[in-house]
């Protein structure tokens, strides 16, 4: 799951449109300094506008598309503070790139903090690459749960966040997730990226393959972690199918 690359785009590719402060507002501390590299980003707009003095604000206008490498963000606006440090997508936002395609009603990178956010009926498409190792996987019982959930998933909700310092994600507003013939739901979804753990929250419920259902009204942890791959819920409910003969009468 590459949340980072993906969820915190709106950060990456807004706070790098190239105009007069933004720079300043990602720049790293001096013991950063030898560990960053500099990238293109490449914006396009019918109108670009910036505002000097007691606004001190930059307006990009009309089919705005900002491009990082193989990663393309689209909407009809951006708004850059420079003096608060945030900017704004109120329209639409559009990201597309090989892993994972985003969109939704809007987007805000809030740079002080450090957080990124698209909300309003937000859908994600993830379509991470496999391994070699997952994609000799076999479904069945001996699939684990990281081979799983490297297959292409649709999550709907109505607001992803990244904190892109912690490197953290989140997900809330009637989460659901759709992956082949399997289903999950929470009221919350976090990610913790550097931890590898895949938590939900309130009222998790999740159907597989085989109709076989889990519930847990408070919380699933998951880890995907190569080699120590778990679960845990407490209080959890399951119902698994088994297999019977039946006698035939002679």
């Amino acid at each position: 799951m590459r949340t980072k690359a993906k969820l915190a785009l709106v950060l990456l590719v807004l706070a790098s449109v190239g105009v007069p402060g933004a720079e300043e507002a990602a720049k790293p501390g001096p013991a950063a300094a030898s560990q960053t590299k500099t990238e293109d980003v490449v914006v396009k707009a019918e109108l670009s506008k910036s505002i000097w003095g007691k606004e001190n604000k930059v307006y990009l206008k009309g089919h705005v598309s900002l491009t990082h490498g193989d990663t393309v963000l689209t909407c009809d606006e951006v708004v850059y503070d420079k003096d608060a440090q945030v900017a704004v997508s109120p329209g639409k936002v559009v990201i597309t790139d090989p892993e994972c395609d985003i969109t939704g009603d809007k987007g805000t990178a809030y740079f002080k903090k450090r957080i990124g956010v698209v909300e309003g009926n937000v859908t994600m498409l993830v379509k991470p690459k496999k391994t070699e190792e997952e994609s000799s996987s076999k479904e069945g019982s001996s699939e684990s749960i990281r081979a799983k959930l490297s297959k292409p998933t649709t999550v709907t909700c109505q607001k992803v966040e990244y904190n892109y310092r912690g490197k953290i994600a989140s997900a809330t507003g009637g989460v659901l997730m759709k992956q082949e013939k399997r289903s999950a739901s929470a009221k919350k979804l976090i990610y913790d990226e550097k931890n590898e753990l895949l938590t939900l929250l309130g009222d998790v419920n999740g159907v597989d393959e085989d109709g076989q259902t889990f519930s847990a009204p408070d919380k699933v942890t998951i880890c995907v972690k190569k080699g120590a791959e778990w679960m845990e819920a407490p209080n959890a409910t399951a119902t698994f199918k088994v297999q019977t003969e039946e006698e035939t009468p002679e």
